[in-house]
């Protein structure tokens, strides 16, 4: 019983570290015109004025974003 739910929890920490999507939403830089996870290393200042946060990947391609080329959303 232990080795199913030592498996269990194996898999759902690979689920989360391979789907970031479904636990994140997107910031899109109004400045550059591409859009990001809202966790992407090259945000530093989130709350700034130019970026918008949106719920949909789709919704950001759009409004005319491009994703960005490090956190690859």
């Amino acid at each position: 019983m232990k080795k199913v739910f030592v498996a269990f929890l194996a898999v759902i920490a690979l689920l989360l570290y391979v789907t970031p999507t479904l636990a994140s939403t997107y910031l899109a830089n109004t400045k550059s015109g591409k859009f990001h996870f809202s966790d992407c290393r090259t945000i530093k200042h989130p709350n700034a004025a130019h970026f918008v946060p949106y719920e949909s990947r789709d919704a950001c391609i759009a409004d005319g974003y491009m994703p960005c080329g490090v956190c690859r959303p």
